[in-house]
């Protein structure tokens, strides 16, 4: 079969420059999902949390196949000099205020910051970040951290409880970009309901959810139980939300919230209290970072270099030509020049379980609150009425049966066999699960559906559709199917339109994925499919902003450990599910999010990963393990499960 690629389309036109951007609610980081709709609330928002238990500890599951152990960094070798030259392909939106942070920050921002809970090399929790301590109320509703003494921000001030507990009312938030902290604000426990609080009003804060619980203790309440916010405000969480910035500091860069934002974005460096210092950053080209000698992190993680200059370079040929010539260290690389790249004397290392083809459609369920599954992107009158239908049409993806036919359809090994084989891409895991994550049992429960183009033709036909002659890998012919009727294309027109952008080279074929996928629906379901490509942002508008209903994205997406938020935000929040809402994952990722033990842990997680993944309301064909360079300065380096960006860095090792 013939693949061919689709000229791109441009949807530059729909970006918004980030100082309006950022104030523009409903856009999600990748996978940055969120818990679920406010319950009854019980609790005292304002009185201290007993630490009754702890979170349930992090255990890894089976992960690809790990390097040797690595020996101890050299005494002799403290950095001392040295600078890490590192390339990406993207910075995510360049938005330094965390509050209206989207896309990958997990090394770009990370320097800049600590966080309240860091993990060890099985992703543990461990108390070697901004908090030394953790507890879980008796109900289940309020979760504290107790502050180290002696973490301060750059400018010297020391990190307190109070700015804790400002920047957790501060980031998570109705005005926040990622619309995993807009439901986790819907969850927490305020002083009024959140009417009060959304829209235009969101200067008015919400009181009384996060606040000083004592000596150095700062305590978040909800309104329903939410464990999973220990993965949120830690590192495995991704992002800036467990860090924590200086109060004063943002409060003397302006007399209102624009300008302070407008001067966080401008020099985010004082308020912040991670082991690096910003000393520069070019938008769209560089950031260079310098290390504090006199961080608490170094102790445990002696990062052996003083500075750490990042370098946005777009093209691959280009971060290949740096690593040949010397003058990168690391960076991310597709396996064709891996011949070329070894032969040269360079190593690859891989980011175990780091990226998912995510493949989903908005607001398929009946049950969906924003289209209730019909498609309503179709022409309407003055008063609002759709014409010719005011329900709108039905979508296709509103049958089970269509979208398990869509996953049988896809050729898996195809895709693994593209991007590198069975040692790169992984057939296993769901859209949101892999095998390190909570929950994931090995068995197949929690995998891809196998490739079986005869079983995706019978469901297909049996939702009542035609299907045309084809002709499996093996040669064999399948007979057409007629006299149904033809498949009904969302949002009108005769194109199964299919979405998605560049991932770079975290998926470094992701276009020719998303055109086998495409080719597969189009041979053997008969879609007259179109991959239409475009920018991140403005294709995640166009989805969360109703335009497309129905409408699929093939897109790379981050794993996470705990995906208690990715099930809620996408199928558990009767009021705004971003995928669509499904009442059968709703009770269950609540009882996931509420369980305190282990075992009762993994088993609710399970439980909640299995309704979805039999809702089958977004699927995957399996996972990368992110390719990477190294290149001959260096020894060895360690980059961390479930990462789409390289980290770990204080596990660098220099070859001299």
């Amino acid at each position: 079969m013939r693949r061919i690629r689709i000229p791109r389309l441009r949807f530059y036109q729909l970006l918004i420059p980030a100082a309006v951007a950022a104030f523009i609610v409903g856009v999600a980081c990748g996978g940055a999902e969120a818990p679920a709709p406010a319950a009854s609330t019980t609790g005292d928002s304002g009185g201290a949390a007993p630490a009754a238990t702890s979170p349930p500890a992090a255990a890894v599951g089976a992960t690809a196949t790990p390097l040797p152990a690595q020996a101890p960094q050299a005494m002799a070798d403290t950095g001392e000099g040295r600078r890490l030259v590192v390339l990406t392909e993207s910075f995510g939106n360049e938005v330094w205020d965390p509050k209206f942070e989207s896309g990958d920050k997990h090394l770009w921002h990370f320097p800049l910051h600590s966080h309240l809970m860091t993990t060890d090399d099985e992703l543990a929790y461990t108390k070697d970040g901004l908090a030394t301590d953790w507890g879980v109320s008796a109900d289940g509703l309020s979760l504290s951290w107790t502050l180290r003494e002696d973490a301060v921000f750059h400018n010297g001030d020391p990190v307190t409880a109070e700015d804790a507990a400002w920047y957790l009312r501060y980031i998570w938030d109705d005005g926040a970009r990622s619309v995993v902290r807009i439901r986790i604000w819907r969850i927490v426990d305020a002083a009024q309901d959140n009417a009060a609080y959304e829209g235009d009003n969101t200067a008015n804060e919400k009181e009384g959810h996060a606040s000083v619980t004592g000596p150095n203790e700062v305590t978040i309440t909800f309104r329903q139980p939410a464990l999973n916010f220990f993965s949120d405000v830690s590192e495995v969480g991704g992002g800036t939300g467990g860090s924590i910035m200086s109060q004063a500091h943002f409060m003397s860069l302006g007399s209102d919230d624009q300008s302070r934002s407008d001067g966080l974005i401008a020099n985010p460096d004082p308020g912040s209290a991670g082991p690096f210092n910003l000393v520069s950053f070019t938008a769209g080209s560089q950031i260079v970072y310098e290390k504090r000698d006199d961080h608490f992190i170094l102790e445990k993680r002696p990062y052996p270099f003083d500075e750490l200059e990042i370098n946005l370079i777009a093209e691959a040929a280009t971060r290949k030509a740096a690593l040949l010539s010397g003058e990168a260290d690391i960076s991310p690389i597709d396996l064709d020049s891996r011949d070329e790249l070894e032969a040269a004397g360079l190593q690859y290392r891989f980011g175990p379980e780091s990226t998912v083809i995510w493949i989903n459609a908005w607001n398929c369920s009946v049950d969906a609150p924003q289209t209730l599954g019909y498609d309503q992107s179709r022409e309407q009158d003055a008063d609002g009425n759709y014409i010719g239908d005011p329900q709108g049409t039905p979508l296709m993806c509103q049958d089970k049966r269509v979208r398990h036919a869509l996953d049988y359809a896809i050729d898996k090994e195809a895709i693994q066999e593209l991007v590198g084989g069975p040692d790169v891409f992984h057939i296993a895991g769901t859209a949101a699960s892999s095998p390190s994550g909570v929950g994931y049992r090995p068995g197949g429960a929690l995998d891809p559906f196998p490739f079986d183009p005869v079983k995706a033709r019978e469901l297909f036909v049996e939702a009542g559709y035609n299907v045309p002659e084809a002709t499996t890998p093996d040669g064999t012919t399948l007979e057409a199917v007629t006299g149904l009727k033809d498949p009904v294309m969302p949002g009108g027109g005769d194109e199964w339109n299919v979405w998605t952008w560049e991932a770079g080279a975290t998926v470094p074929k992701m276009l020719q994925i998303v055109e086998f996928v495409c080719d597969d629906w189009s041979t053997y379901l008969g879609l007259n499919c179109k991959v239409n490509v475009g920018e991140e942002a403005a294709i995640k508008d166009r989805q969360y902003g109703g335009k497309i209903p129905g409408q699929y994205l093939v897109r790379s997406n981050e794993h996470s450990f705990d995906t208690g938020s990715k099930l809620v935000g996408r199928f558990g929040d009767s009021e705004g599910s971003y995928i669509s809402y499904d009442p059968l994952v709703d009770p269950l990722v609540k009882a996931a999010l509420a369980a305190t033990t282990e075992e009762a842990r993994q088993e609710a997680y399970f439980n909640a990963l299995s309704q979805a993944h039999e809702g089958h309301w977004d699927f995957a064909p399996g996972y990368l393990d992110a390719p990477y360079a190294i290149g001959t300065r260096l020894e060895d380096w360690r980059p961390r499960p479930l990462r789409p960006s390289p980290s770990a860095l204080w596990t660098v090792r220099w070859a001299n």
